[in-house]
């Protein structure tokens, strides 16, 4: 599907996926489930992506679609300016090979095969000569820290051990990217940590792009960015730079149902310059609701506080550093 000049002459992101759905069709007399909502999404080589959202937001689906193990209803997604959803499941079972590695919750390990095996057995679907893939298979099992224990069988191997064989076996064919799909979810707090750094050296020393999804944003903060999914979409980024733009189909904002507004974290950047009092209004346009926001402060602010004497930055009713008020 891709050959080795393509990639290393190729300029433009890993993977972008522009505009992907995935709708579940419900049981009969049930709804359907729209898992995904237009998604976009662009994932640079070398990247350490966190995609942090409770059980049901989409999370998975957006995975699998990134790996090639489903196909969206609606989308693009791109590998080198490669659209695979137009590709047929006999090239994207070597795409898969070469490209992507997978991490899974459960480990999917074979039981009955040593941490060894496992690893050999996939080098060796892969088309890698047996005396090459046993070679290989030490190596990365001895960088994961398993060479004293990779010939037991999975039952005997502790849940953080068992996590880093599936590690291993992902990173067995050198791809491109890992995607990893809820990784500590089966063990404790200490081993979470640990897989999560593991993630982070291999991310360091490999430059291999990682796309982990997770429920937990304490995890995800190993990450070089975050984003947030919520409900099939994208409703916050967080990273130290980044294009405001990037998730201009795929943004929301939730409002509670008490009321409460909460907005991505880089438009609420934007409108603290105006306060932290908004005027609203509703309007109905084409069988969609439009809100229009302006600041309810019109009156001119003075320099510095009358309490504290530090400068007022921005328009609010109230001063930041002592609270006083400022306007009647």
């Amino acid at each position: 599907m891709f050959n080795q000049q393509d990639i290393d002459e190729y300029e433009g992101p890993l993977l972008k996926s522009t505009g992907v759905y995935v709708i579940y069709k419900g049981k009969e007399g049930a709804s359907n489930v729209v898992a995904l909502r237009g998604i976009n999404l662009e994932i640079n080589r070398g990247d350490f992506l966190a995609i942090v959202g409770p059980s049901g937001s989409g999370k998975s689906s957006l995975l699998r679609c990134i790996g090639g193990l489903q196909h969206p209803t609606a989308g693009a997604i791109n590998y080198y300016g490669r659209d695979i959803t137009q590709v047929s499941e006999s090239d994207l079972v070597p795409f898969r090979r070469s490209t992507v590695g997978f991490v899974f919750q459960e480990g999917n390990l074979i039981e009955s095969l040593s941490g060894f095996q496992n690893v050999v057995r996939t080098l060796r679907y892969s088309g890698v000569g047996y005396s090459q893939s046993r070679s290989r298979a030490t190596e990365i099992l001895s960088l994961l820290g398993l060479k004293s224990r990779m010939h037991d069988i999975p039952k005997r191997l502790s849940g953080g051990e068992r996590q880093r064989v599936a590690i291993a076996r992902a990173l067995a064919n050198n791809p491109k990217i890992i995607l990893a799909d809820e990784p500590t979810g089966n063990i404790d707090y200490a081993n979470s940590e640990n897989v999560m750094g593991i993630f982070k050296d291999l991310h360091r020393d490999l430059e291999t792009s990682f796309l982990v999804v997770t429920h937990s944003n304490h995890l995800a903060t190993f990450a070089n960015k975050k984003l947030e999914l919520r409900d099939g979409r994208f409703t916050g980024q967080h990273t130290g730079n980044f294009d405001v733009n990037s998730l201009g189909g795929s943004r929301s904002v939730i409002i509670s149902e008490s009321g409460n507004l909460t907005l991505p974290p880089e438009l609420l950047g934007m409108v603290l310059e105006y306060g932290n009092l908004w005027e609203f209004q509703a309007e109905e346009q084409n069988n969609q609701a439009r809100i229009i926001a302006k600041p309810s402060i019109q009156e001119k602010l003075p320099d510095n506080c009358p309490v504290c004497k530090q400068p007022i930055i921005g328009r609010t009713q109230n001063c930041r550093s002592c609270g006083a008020k400022l306007l009647n």
